[in-house]
């Protein structure tokens, strides 16, 4: 179910049935089992890989009119076609240029603001950034930052999706599962997941013999007490967030991420600093 306002990106392998979902949500395709329940005031706007036929002998102007003569934009404005065209760089020499005399990129562009300019409260962008060029693609962000309704995304562009995007859907082989965060922050989270099983692959059990502390002072031995309760401490500190990232990862927001790596750091320079005291002391 999509809330109101959510922006959302997709991620998963080339195949796994990324647009295969967007067909379904738009109702071009079936799905094979359950069922979609489109909202009765849901419009889309499906901006394709595959770009659309348009009219070779018709100007510019005139296809962007046919649609509206006017636009009214989020910010309550009402603009004109000639306008609208304008903010898509199409100056007023395009404006009365035949459509067959664009340049593919212009298309693609006209394409873009047919796509998003009427009525759409929902719309749907497949691997954006693989078609449209770098002017384009910062009218289409700027767009969408104003934009009210629901954005969902297939797109592997990181700094794309870190502007426009709020969570994640992530496609795994067995499975989908939403992300709370942009790509950066699930970037960071992966990283973590690695290191630290990196870490566990290269630990080793350390045994801590018992020795005899006749020869420490008793505020040695004091300290060596004080120091492995809070390894101890430290150690299951450091697990309670590893398996929070781990098991509630969809539940925090890039704020909790960034607070937990700090902590986690904070903890592993504790841990270095005890364990240094510690070989210091038995080493006496």
């Amino acid at each position: 179910m999509f809330q109101k306002n959510e922006r959302i990106g997709i991620l998963g392998p080339n195949g796994c049935g990324k647009t295969t979902l967007l067909k379904v949500i738009t109702g071009d395709i079936d799905p094979d089992s359950g069922s979609l329940k489109k909202g009765i005031n849901t419009h889309f706007s499906y901006f394709t890989q595959t770009l659309e036929e348009l009219p070779p002998e018709k100007r510019v102007f005139e296809y962007i009119s046919d649609y509206a003569d006017n636009i009214r934009t989020k910010d309550g404005v009402l603009h004109s076609a000639t306008e609208m065209l304008e903010r898509f760089l199409f100056d007023g020499k395009h404006q009365q240029s035949k459509i067959k005399s664009l340049s593919g990129g212009e298309k693609k562009r006209l394409y873009l603001l047919k796509s998003l300019m009427f009525g759409a409260n929902f719309v749907i962008l497949d691997e954006p950034t693989n078609d449209l060029d770098l002017q384009t693609l910062e009218i289409l962000e700027d767009y969408l930052d104003n934009f009210n309704g629901c954005v969902l995304v297939v797109s592997h562009d990181r700094y794309f999706l870190d502007r426009v995007v709020d969570s994640l859907f992530i496609f795994e082989p067995d499975r989908v599962h939403k992300f709370a965060g942009n790509y950066s922050d699930y970037l960071l989270v992966k990283r973590y997941q690695k290191a630290t099983e990196n870490e566990k692959k290269k630990e080793t059990p350390v045994v801590r013999e018992e020795k005899k502390s006749t020869k420490l002072s008793f505020k040695f031995v004091r300290e060596l007490e004080t120091i492995h309760t809070r390894i101890d401490e430290v150690e299951k500190e450091l697990e309670t967030i590893s398996e929070t990232i781990q098991t509630k990862a969809s539940e925090l927001s890039a704020v909790d991420f960034k607070e937990m790596d700090l902590k986690n750091k904070a903890l592993e320079e504790e841990m270095d600093r005890l364990l240094m005291r510690w070989e210091e002391i038995e080493s006496m």
